[in-house]
This record gives C-alpha cells, sequence and structure tokens, in this order.
C-alpha cells in the first residue's frame, strides 16, 4: 500500500511502496510536488486569455519551490481547520504572491480559497513597501506576548513573510527590522526572490548586508537546490535571531512550461495525494493543542481574547471611571482625561496593551500610565515604547492587533499620523478592535492641519472620535472599546478644556452628535463643532446671547455614528436655522452636515502659517460671532 505521507518525513519511504513517486529521491519528490503547482499556475495564466503574466512570472520564480518546501514540510498549519489559534502566520507583500498561495492551497485542501474574503492565517498586505515588513513584525511580537502570557503550551507558531527586495528598502523597512531585532523576534523570517535581472547585479545584495547589521541572520539558497532550502528552514526553525531566506534562480535555469507533471497521469494523481497529505500533516499536532487546551487552567481567558471579546465588568468600570471624571472641576485635556480612562481600564482588562512614539510619549504620560515596557527579557510588559520608529508604529501595531488576543492602544503626534490610513484600512475590513491615539500638540497650527481627518474619515467602518470635554472623552473611549467590529482613532486635545458638561446616565456621544447647548427649537442659527473648537463655540454663544441672539451648539464627536442616525434625529440635531461649522483643519466633507446654506469657519490655507493660530484659522468666538451677524 502506498505511503504518501512518508515523502514529508526523513524517513526513507518501505522498499515495498514501488509508486515512481515514492522511489524518487526526496530532492526530485520536492521538485514535482513544486511542479504541481506550476501546473496549477501555467492553467490560470492560460484561463485569463493573455492578461496572466504577473501568474506566468510567478510561475518561473523561485518562490515556487521554497514556498512548496514551506507548506509541505515546515509550516504550521491544518487544512481541517485554517483558523487554528496556534498556526503559523503568512504575509504576503505584493498581489502576484496571491496566486502563488492559491495554487498552494488549492493542492493542499482548502479548496476555494479567497485571499480578498480573507483566509485565516493568511495576510495579505497590499500597501507601499516596508508596510508588510511591520506587519509581520508585529505578528511575530504579539506571538511572543501571548506566549509569555498562556505559555509555550498554547502559544508556540512562526510567522513568515512573503517578500520582494522592494520590501525590504527604505525608511519603514529599516525601522521595522530594527525594531525585530530589539525585540529578539527569533520566529520571524523573511523569504524573498533574489534573482537578478539579466546582467544586473542582486537586488537584494545591499539589503542583506543591512540586515546582518542591524542583527538579522541572513541565507542564500539557490531555488534548483531542495536540500539547500530545507537546509535553510532549518536554520530558521533552530535560529536566535530573526532571519531572511533569499531565494535565487541561476540564469541558465530553464522556464516553467508546466508539462512534466502532466506526462504521466499517475504521477499527477499521486502528487495531487501528496499535497493532500501535506495539508493534513500537522492535523495530529491540531487535535494535541485541543486537548492542552482544554486541561489548561487560562482556556476561557484565551477563548475569550482569542474571540475579541472584553471580560466581564468592564462597563461598570467605565462608567464609575466617566463619574469620576465629571466631578473634576478644573480644566482637564481630553488626553488626560483619555489617560485617565485607560488606566483605570487596564486595571479589569489584561489584554489591553499601550503603544507610543517618543513624540508624544514619556512613561509617565504613557497610554496606559505606569504599565512596565515590553523588552526582549520580558514580553509580558504592557507598554510598547517605539521611541523614534514613529513611522513603523502603525504597521507594526496593526499586526500586532490582527494576531489576536491583545487590545491595543496606541498614541502618536498629529505629525506622525501619514501612514494611518493605509495601515488602519486591513483592520477596518478585517474587523479588528484597536485604538489609535492622535494628539493635537497645544492646537498648534502645522500640528492640526497635518491631521488627515479627510482621508480617516472616509474609510469604511472606521470610527473616529474627537471628543472636547472629560465627560465626552469617557464616552467616545467606552464606545471605541466597546466595538468588536473594528478599529477606532481617538483625537485628543492637549489643551485643557472647562467642565461644561456633568455626567448623565445616558452616553450622548453614542448617536455620533447632540444639542450640547441651547434648544431644539427657536434658535437664529446653529453651531457645529468638535475637539477644542466645542469651547470656541461655548464661548461665541455666551457673546451672541449677550447680543439678544439666541443659537444652539452641536457637538459632532464621531461623523459616522452621526450618520447612521435615522434623517428625523440628524434634522431634530442640526435644525432649519443657518449652520455654521468650525474645525481646525480642511472644510472637505463638511457640507454633508452645513447644507447649501452653511459656512465652514477652519483653515484659510494648509500651507502658510500666520504668526498667530488664531489669525491662521480664524478661530476665535468674535469669527464665529460675525459669522453669525453675517448670516442673519
Amino acid at each position: 500500500m502506498t505511503r504518501l505521507a512518508d515523502i514529508f518525513t526523513r524517513k526513507p519511504p518501505p522498499a515495498v511502496d514501488a509508486t515512481p513517486l515514492a522511489q524518487a529521491r526526496q530532492p526530485e519528490r520536492q521538485q514535482r510536488l513544486a511542479e504541481a503547482v506550476r501546473t496549477v499556475l501555467m492553467g490560470r495564466a492560460a484561463a485569463l486569455n493573455g492578461a496572466g503574466a504577473s501568474v506566468m512570472e510567478v510561475a518561473a520564480s523561485p518562490l515556487v519551490e521554497i514556498g512548496t518546501t514551506l507548506w509541505t514540510r515546515v509550516l504550521r498549519f491544518d487544512a481541517a481547520d485554517p483558523a487554528w489559534a496556534d498556526r503559523d502566520r503568512v504575509i504576503l507583500a505584493r498581489r502576484e504572491h496571491a496566486a502563488l498561495v492559491h495554487a498552494i492551497l488549492d493542492l493542499a485542501g482548502i479548496e476555494g480559497a479567497d485571499l480578498a474574503a480573507g483566509l485565516p492565517g493568511l495576510d495579505p498586505i497590499f500597501a507601499p513597501p516596508g508596510q508588510a515588513l511591520a506587519f509581520a513584525v508585529g505578528q511575530a511580537l504579539a506571538e511572543r506576548m501571548m506566549a509569555a502570557r498562556f505559555g509555550k503550551s498554547l502559544v508556540d507558531h512562526r510567522t513568515w513573510l512573503i517578500a520582494t527586495p522592494a520590501e525590504l528598502t527604505g525608511g519603514l523597512s529599516y525601522e521595522a527590522a530594527n525594531l525585530a531585532n530589539e525585540f529578539k523576534l527569533a520566529k520571524l523570517a523573511i523569504i524573498v526572490d533574489d534573482t537578478p535581472p539579466a546582467g544586473a547585479a542582486s537586488p537584494a545584495d545591499d539589503c542583506l548586508e543591512r540586515f546582518a547589521g542591524w542583527g538579522w541572520a541572513t541565507k542564500r539558497v539557490g531555488a534548483q537546490d531542495p536540500a539547500a532550502i530545507a537546509a535553510a528552514f532549518t536554520i530558521a526553525l533552530r535560529a536566535r535571531k530573526p532571519l531572511i531566506i533569499a531565494c535565487r534562480k541561476p540564469p541558465t535555469a530553464p522556464r516553467a512550461s508546466g508539462r512534466g507533471i502532466t506526462a504521466d497521469r499517475s504521477i499527477l494523481d499521486e502528487v495531487r495525494e501528496a499535497w493532500k497529505a501535506a495539508g493534513a500533516r500537522n492535523t495530529a499536532a491540531r487535535r494535541g493543542w485541543l486537548k492542552r487546551l482544554a486541561r489548561h487552567a487560562q482556556a476561557a481567558d484565551f477563548e475569550r481574547v482569542m474571540n475579541g471579546r472584553l471580560p466581564d465588568g468592564w462597563r461598570d468600570a467605565a462608567r464609575a471611571e466617566r463619574a469620576r471624571l465629571s466631578e473634576i472641576t478644573e480644566p482637564l485635556s481630553p488626553l488626560t482625561a483619555g489617560h485617565r480612562f485607560t488606566q483605570a481600564m487596564a486595571a479589569v482588562v489584561p489584554d489591553l496593551v499601550g503603544a507610543a512614539a517618543a513624540s508624544v510619549a514619556k512613561q509617565a504620560t504613557a497610554p496606559l500610565p505606569g504599565a512596565v515596557p515590553l523588552d526582549a527579557g520580558d514580553y509580558g510588559g504592557r507598554h510598547i515604547a517605539f521611541g523614534t520608529a514613529e513611522t513603523a508604529l502603525a504597521g507594526v501595531l496593526a499586526g500586532v492587533t490582527s494576531h489576536g488576543g491583545l487590545t491595543v492602544v496606541a498614541e502618536t503626534s498629529a505629525t506622525g499620523a501619514d501612514c494611518l490610513p493605509q495601515t488602519i484600512r486591513p483592520l477596518a475590513r478585517d474587523g479588528r478592535r484597536m485604538v489609535h491615539v492622535l494628539v493635537e500638540q497645544n492646537m498648534d497650527p502645522a500640528a492640526a492641519a497635518a491631521l488627515p481627518l479627510a482621508s480617516l474619515r472616509a474609510i469604511p467602518n472606521l470610527q473616529v472620535f474627537r471628543p472636547s470635554c472629560a465627560v465626552e472623552t469617557a464616552e467616545c473611549w467606552e464606545l471605541a472599546l466597546q466595538r468588536d467590529d473594528g478599529p477606532s482613532v481617538m483625537i485628543h486635545s492637549t489643551q485643557p478644556v472647562p467642565r461644561w458638561r456633568e455626567e448623565s446616565n445616558e452616553n450622548a456621544c453614542a448617536r455620533g452628535g447632540y444639542v450640547a447647548a441651547g434648544l431644539y427649537e427657536a434658535r437664529a442659527a446653529t453651531l457645529i463643532a468638535s475637539g477644542a473648537e466645542l469651547t470656541l463655540a461655548m464661548e461665541a454663544r455666551t457673546l451672541l446671547a449677550e447680543a439678544g441672539i439666541t443659537v444652539a451648539v452641536v457637538s459632532l464627536p464621531c461623523w459616522s455614528l452621526f450618520a447612521s442616525q435615522n434623517e428625523a434625529y440628524r434634522a431634530d440635531v442640526l435644525g432649519d436655522a443657518p449652520r455654521i461649522g468650525v474645525e481646525a483643519g480642511s472644510d472637505f466633507g463638511w457640507g454633508r452636515w452645513l447644507g447649501s446654506q452653511g459656512q465652514f469657519i477652519g483653515a484659510a490655507s494648509l500651507g502658510l502659517m500666520a504668526a498667530r493660530p488664531g489669525e491662521y484659522f480664524r478661530v476665535t468666538p468674535e469669527a464665529l460671532v460675525l459669522a453669525v451677524k453675517k448670516k442673519l
């Protein structure tokens, strides 16, 4: 009887096994399995009617051989349960790699695998170079943090990044690579196609030298040497530092034709069975893991965090902290109020983790004040200090969040938010909870102008909060944490705000916008604002009242929540009187709330600076009073 599973062990096949594939030497077997992948790729390229150039390129690349060895002999996954919590994570840096993975998964028994719909264990990060590497670093870091909490019996897997040399160049990838070395992420490996163009030097030469200087291990292998590929993966499994495996196809290597594997139908059938066996190679390991989980003292907590649920009782703690913040009479900035709230939440949510860059964070002002910093010697810490690696912060934390098991609260300056939209989109797409705080430094014009409010508000399934006072801050944080289907961005000013709202049993921010001051009826105008500008609107309302003009002030801390309310509620809040919006930024998108007769007061120009911030943005109580009087 044929024992095809022996193909994936180091033992020689039994002497009685006389099938052509089983009789072949191990390197030849791997070549046959790789040729099966090429057959599938070539078939798909042909089906694209001339539009499959990228698929043809992948079929001719050395990634076919190295991917075959990875999936058949190394990767920890089980086709019967692609969502296995202790599976290896695979990150794809380029769209053309998706065709390769599709072919492998189909052969391994996961039929109809759709990367666009999201397949557990596979994360396509189609973003500018460097983002996928940062994401992979975050996945590897999360594995170490989860292992520190639950032990190796439940968490012991690796992270693999399939990349091109372009992914390893540029400032973002350098920051991410350096972080991987600082945190000693030995379970992270990069697989890169190192085949040089004709007559050119290897595109990965400089990258490998730089990464080696940052403490990475590097290994070159030839695509036509299965033994060398297997040896490289052995190094990866034993390495004490992150590793790059550069795979090169010799210039004289023949181009893939996809014909060899179809020459003998019996071999084709047996190769398909062998690939199916590879998909089931870790079934016994997964079942053993399930038994360990059932006996584990933290089994319930592990399942809770992996399912993205917060512990029972966190809402009571949130409401209690909101009540405490409402009793503080002195002016309190939203940033300070947010820190107090997250510190209270950290006491009841053990999976809450803080992170910050040097531009905003000192230990006393980190998102989780007093949290123990994480380092290579103690992965149980709850504060990730990124130092000056602010560019890579968003991508790394997106990887930490996507891994599962941790609720991340990140903090960066407004000027460091450029990479946030492109890194937070995968979290919004996959419905992952994360809270990213952008800090407005004392209403600095340059910082406020740099806030990507419009681009953030345009991302589907992302909630952007811009609270004003301490009570609103607590309400918005409660809303962000209760989300289990997507990320949130919190925009906090460092400017102290006088208390203008007291505690209420109802979370007023839950509907995205509400009348903060004034009457629903009998108003001459409506001032609409959020964040620090809401205080200016309140001052303008007082000045207008002295002039005998009654206006209402609407707080609009979350546009997406307000847009989800029914039309009657929105019309009731905004009213029929002239509407004037105020925000220290662009007017893009404001027309939705102001209407054709409304007016926006904000940034006159994002490229010019004035001596005074109030002049630059034309945001003063007097400017609002003048705008109302002109409208009337």
